[in-house]
C-alpha cells in the first residue's frame, strides 16, 4: 500500500473534490545534472484509475531501472480545459527556507500548501487547480521569491524546466541513487 505520508494522498483529495478532473499525467524519467535535457515517457492515466490506489502502487513498484516516476501538474477537465495542481520544488531542505517562502506568499496561500521531505529539498503541493495563465504567473512569482546574491528559495532550474514543458512536475519515487528519498509529508506547522 502507498504510505500514508506519500503525495498521492494530497493529490488524491484534490481530485475526489474536483470531479471535473477526467485525466492527470504521469512520466517516467532520467536525471542528468545540470543540463537542458529533460527525458520523460510521459502518459495520462483516467480519475478512476488515478483514484485507485493499487493502480498507482503499481506505477511506483514498476518504474523502469535507472528512471522516476514523476506526477504531472497538469489535469485535464471535462470541458477540455487543462488545469494545474500548484507545486513547488524549494531549493533546500531547510526549514528556514520555508519560512521565507511563508513571508512571499502570505500565510493564507502557505497554509494550502502541504509539504513533503524529498532529501536535499522541499516539494509542496498545493489545494489549487490554476488555469494555465494562472500556472506561468505562479511559477514567475517563485521565481521572484529568490533573492539577489542570495541562496536560492526555489529551485530555479526546476522553474525553468518547467516553463519550458509547460508543466510542473515532482518525483514520487526514490529508484536511482541520485536521490536520498521518497517523498514523505513534514509537519511544516513548526
Amino acid at each position: 500500500m502507498i504510505h500514508k505520508l506519500h503525495p498521492y494522498w494530497h493529490v488524491r483529495s484534490i481530485v475526489e473534490n474536483r470531479p471535473d478532473v477526467v485525466s492527470l499525467s504521469f512520466s517516467y524519467y532520467s536525471y542528468r545534472p545540470q543540463t537542458v535535457e529533460d527525458r520523460r515517457v510521459a502518459w495520462t492515466v483516467s480519475r478512476k484509475t488515478f483514484l485507485d490506489a493499487n493502480e498507482i502502487e503499481a506505477l511506483i513498484e514498476n518504474v523502469p531501472l535507472d528512471n522516476e516516476l514523476a506526477f504531472h501538474s497538469n489535469a485535464l477537465l471535462e470541458n477540455g480545459e487543462i488545469r494545474h495542481v500548484v507545486m513547488v520544488d524549494m531549493s533546500t531542505s531547510s526549514r528556514a527556507h520555508l519560512a521565507k517562502l511563508r513571508t512571499f506568499l502570505g500565510d493564507n496561500f502557505f497554509q494550502r500548501i502541504a509539504w513533503y521531505a524529498s532529501g536535499r529539498s522541499f516539494h509542496g503541493y498545493g489545494e489549487d487547480l490554476l488555469s494555465s495563465a494562472d500556472w506561468v504567473k505562479f511559477m514567475g512569482l517563485l521565481l521572484l521569491v529568490n533573492q539577489p546574491r542570495l541562496e536560492p528559495t526555489v529551485d530555479p532550474r526546476w522553474i525553468g524546466h518547467r516553463l519550458l514543458a509547460g508543466f510542473s512536475a515532482l518525483r514520487w519515487t526514490k529508484n536511482t541513487a541520485h536521490y536520498l528519498l521518497p517523498p514523505s509529508l513534514i509537519d511544516s506547522s513548526r
